[in-house]
Order: C-alpha cells, then structure tokens, then sequence
C-alpha cells in the first residue's frame, strides 16, 4: 500500500512519503518533516492538518503518534525512552540519533503505547 501524502496549496504539491518519515515538528503554522534519510524539509501547514493527514491514510495502522503540541513520531524509529530525563531519542537509517525532549506524562504515554498497554489503561 501506498502511503503518500499530498498536501496543496497555491499551485504547489508537497508530497510526504510517510515510509520514510521519522518524525514531524510543529514550527507556527507550518511543520517541519524529518526523514529517516537525513532529509528534511518544512510545508505550510501546521501539525493539526498533518496529523488529521496521517490518522485518515493509516486508519488501519497507526505507527504515528502525536507526542505533545510540538511533535507527532513514527513509533518505529524509537529506540530509547527515558522519562527521567525527558528524552525519547530515534535512529535514522545511517545510524544517527535524534533526540526529543518531552514531558514525563507525554513520554509515559509512548512508554505504554511501544510495551503494549492497552489505551485505557494509559490513560487511567
């Protein structure tokens, strides 16, 4: 299955291939987007639009989630969580990390989502 996202506006495509995003950053109205190739380029439209993007195109599996107002990742490319020190860090495809910083309770919520708790429980 395809999973490419086009987002128009003013006779401009932007085309996000989802396969190949580590993580989206929300910058006002606009969003940044992060490959897991080292690439990375910004689109005029803010996380909501692109988070509403995602849900609607990967209704069957959500490997994204929105961490936070700043950042929506893709749950595979994390490989550490650490609450105590705010951090979730992701690896690229050429073995780079990048680390986010987040608040406890938001990385408490990934914590559960990546080891299987069930939503309600999270949330509880």
């Amino acid at each position: 299955m395809e999973s490419k996202l086009c987002f128009s506006v003013y006779g401009e495509l932007f085309v996000v291939d989802l396969d190949r995003v580590m993580y989206f950053q929300a910058d006002d109205h606009y969003t940044h987007v992060y490959y897991s190739s080292g690439a990375h380029f910004m689109i005029p439209f803010g996380l909501s639009k692109v988070e509403a993007a995602v849900d609607e195109k990967l209704a069957d599996d959500k490997y994204f989630m929105r961490l936070g107002r700043k950042y929506m990742v893709n749950t595979r490319r994390v490989f550490h969580v650490n609450a105590i020190k705010q951090i979730a860090l992701l690896v690229d495809d050429h073995g780079n990390n990048y680390t986010l910083h987040l608040p406890k309770p938001v990385l408490r919520l990934l914590m559960d989502r990546l080891s299987g708790v069930p939503s309600s429980a999270a949330e509880a």
